[in-house]
């Protein structure tokens, strides 16, 4: 094949293989660095923009389905302590290699302040 021999046949097919492995990996991981990221970022300044606990939810849930992550709001776990507040958020990502089907899991958990209305 392609004037090849044998070993340099196989080592072409492993190095494809790895190919193909690292493009069918290499999204989630990407996926999930930027939406921990977004997550990080929005519990930080959640107190700053005036937001409740069901914004915080909602703009998290919003960029989930940006990122294709399978989450939906009721996934978000928003546990409040005082003013603080900490999401909690686990998703998986299925990983089909056509011979081997796996799942990445993936966990974020953030904590930060929320804006309550004094006069309540």
């Amino acid at each position: 094949m392609f004037g090849l021999d044998r070993r340099q046949q196989f080592l072409l097919l492993i190095f494809l293989g790895l190919i193909f492995a690292a493009a069918q990996y290499g999204p989630p991981y990407f996926y999930a660095y930027q939406f921990n990221d977004f997550i990080r970022q929005e519990v930080k300044f959640a107190v700053s923009a005036r937001k409740t606990t069901n914004d915080v939810r909602a703009n998290i849930a919003k960029k989930a389905l940006e990122f294709n992550i399978p989450i939906t709001a009721r996934d978000i776990k928003i546990t409040r302590r005082g003013p603080a507040f900490i999401v909690d958020i686990e998703y998986r990502f299925p990983i089909n290699l056509r011979v081997y089907q796996h799942e990445l899991v993936f966990h974020s958990n953030e904590t930060g302040e929320i804006f309550e209305d004094a006069s309540r």
